[in-house]
């Protein structure tokens, strides 16, 4: 998808949450060990990009959305802050900036957003902050969202194992992850995502363990997940609740989304945000210390650590990494009704005639036939080529035929309606209610 996706299946299954209390009773959040079973998902690859934020937050401003002007200075290395070098993981976000720009994904790819302002769902959260309740969030929708913490931890893991305090294992050096004098070209500040990937060139530093004499390796998770810990800690959904592991109802949870504070809010006083609850980041970052596992601080680096900050708050040391649910919309969910009979507007694909059957009428190619989900995969057949071409929101006005494996422009909007035009050569075919 030329970047706007790189996503990994994480299977549904039963894992093991959590510390035991007997081993590590000092990280209370953190215990007791628990069962949780997940349903299966998609998860970035890597963290989410400069780039991709930039790109997707610069469509959202024109659609209605509103960010924190935080967000538009990020972190790029220790010392740069230029647009030049975009493949850093996006920094300095709020976790209302990262909710919007969820919802804004979903929206710019054609999928159906999850967070909305209403019960109804009719309402997609674009602008302002929420503490959104529970009723708020569609989660039969099929875009991107921020993990649970739960998604997180299984990710991270791997495996149903509990003994891992890191995605390899127990130690850490500076060849495997970018933290606080970890060794890489750029201590204190981030690396570029994925680079950790037997590229990696390490010197000798503070806290590197001797990294810099490994051998260096391709250092995803056994998922193939990069940077899952350091760089930058990654906003999970879950509100911070101190006891949940111990509820009784936590011991054997079944997809788990945290505590629901909805019943609170009129308690929140809006006007003192210092009162607000927290939410949950993950994974630590390039500031985080190994060596601080003492009564005081803790290694946040470890798996079933638990970062917390408050939602309006944006840091350069946290990001995000995006989930999305193993299910589809239904084609052309997002159709406008307009007041003729059965005419429908398509705000990409312009207007149409619900027959009722399997095939429709369009404004512009005449006689189609479409099928596939939402607006992020659609196949056409159309009449006059006698034949199928895929697109899709993000790819509109170009199709794909998959007879010569070209890409074909719609011309309807240079006002050659019902004409496409190849890409490699530019010539032009009438497949449509040409003029």
């Amino acid at each position: 998808m030329d970047g706007l996706e790189d996503v990994i299946f994480v299977e549904n299954g039963r894992f093991s949450m959590g510390l035991d209390l007997g081993v590590y009773g000092k990280y209370l959040d953190e215990t007791p060990r628990h069962q949780v079973s997940l349903p299966g998902y998609f998860m970035e690859r890597t963290e989410i990009s400069i780039r991709l934020w930039n790109h997707i937050r610069d469509w959202a401003e024109g659609n209605g959305y509103d960010f924190s002007a935080a967000q538009k200075i990020p972190l790029m290395s220790y010392t740069q802050y230029s647009a030049e070098y975009p493949d850093f993981p996006m920094n300095n976000i709020s976790w209302v900036d990262c909710i919007k720009w969820c919802n804004a994904r979903s929206e710019f790819m054609g999928r159906k957003a999850v967070y909305y302002t209403d019960s109804t769902l009719e309402q997609v959260f674009r602008s302002g902050e929420l503490h959104f309740q529970i009723n708020q969030i569609d989660y039969n929708a099929s875009g991107y969202r921020l993990p649970t913490e739960a998604e997180w931890e299984r990710a991270a893991k791997g495996i149903s194992s509990y003994s891992l305090d890191y995605p390899w294992g127990s130690g850490i050096n500076g060849s495997r992850a970018n933290y606080k004098l970890s060794g890489d070209p750029y201590d204190d500040g981030l690396t570029p995502i994925a680079y950790y990937n037997s590229n990696q060139n390490i010197v000798a530093a503070e806290m590197s363990y001797s990294g810099e004499n490994q051998v260096h390796g391709n250092e995803t998770n056994v998922l193939g997940f990069y940077d899952i810990i350091g760089n930058v800690s990654e906003w999970c959904w879950d509100w911070h609740d101190e006891t949940g592991y111990n509820r009784p109802t936590t011991r054997v949870s079944e997809d788990p989304h945290g505590q629901d504070y909805s019943f609170e809010e009129s308690n929140m006083n809006q006007s003192d945000k210092t009162k607000w609850k927290k939410r949950v980041h993950r994974g630590g970052s390039y500031k985080s210390d190994p060596s601080a596992d003492n009564d005081f601080l803790k290694d946040d680096l470890r798996i079933t650590s638990r970062g917390v900050e408050f939602t309006n708050v944006n840091r350069k040391t946290i990001g995000l990494r995006t989930v999305r649910r193993n299910l589809d919309d239904a084609l052309w969910f997002d159709k406008k009704k307009i007041s003729y009979h059965r005419w429908f507007l398509l705000d990409w694909y312009g207007y149409f005639f619900d027959s009722g059957k399997t095939w429709i009428y369009h404004s512009r190619f005449g006689w189609i036939y479409p099928v596939g989900e939402g607006s992020y995969s659609n196949w056409i057949y159309f009449h006059h080529k006698k034949g199928w071409l895929w697109t899709s929101k993000y790819a509109y006005p170009w199709h794909y035929d998959p007879s010569d494996s070209q890409w074909y422009e719609d011309l309807s909007n240079s006002d050659e309606t019902g004409w496409f035009q190849s890409k490699v050569d530019s010539q032009k075919y009438k497949w449509g209610n040409g003029i």
